[in-house]
């Protein structure tokens, strides 16, 4: 399993950082990218840029793939916004670990909105789908409650309209 998710993430880094973004963190089969900068619209069109990046490899890679796995399917969450990033130290009496990390609720919906996306979905919210008109196609999925999220999240299924075909 360890080789399936370094060939795949190794192509997911490329993909995030082509368009500026960085991997901050990596769970499992799951990992979270940022791309921070002064203008939100352009910070939107990165990470959509790089998702749909993302999925065209996670397409040739799965077309290659070996009969030892199944295609890899993508659970993906957009979300942009304010959030505290920086690094974050953690103390304790065995000794401290250093991490650079994005937190606030703008990471949380982006999560829940990844845990609620189904086989390829990248879920957004109706706020940042408005920043990008015309950028997907853009399906509304109405209003959800999300895990630990106070208010109602307008959702939207983000389809790309077309895929570069390029990894």
């Amino acid at each position: 399993m360890n080789d399936v998710i370094e060939t795949y993430f190794s192509g997911y880094l490329d993909a995030v950082r082509a368009f500026g973004g960085e991997v901050t963190e990596m769970l499992g089969d799951g990992l979270l990218a940022i791309f921070e900068g002064p203008d939100l619209r352009a910070s939107v069109e990165a990470a959509m840029n790089a998702t749909d990046r993302i999925r065209t490899a996670t397409a040739v890679l799965n077309r290659r793939r070996s009969r030892r796995h199944d295609p890899i399917a993508l659970h993906i969450g957009l979300n942009a916004g304010q959030a505290l990033t920086g690094v974050i130290r953690l103390r304790s009496r065995k000794g401290e670990r250093w991490f650079y990390a994005a937190n606030g609720p703008v990471t949380n919906i982006a999560a829940r909105l990844c845990a609620l996306a189904n086989g390829g979905q990248a879920l957004t919210t109706k706020a940042i789908a408005d920043l990008v008109p015309g950028r997907c196609d853009f399906r509304r999925l109405g209003p959800q409650h999300l895990k630990n999220v106070a208010r109602t999240v307008e959702v939207v299924d983000c389809n790309p309209k077309q895929l570069d075909p390029r990894p």
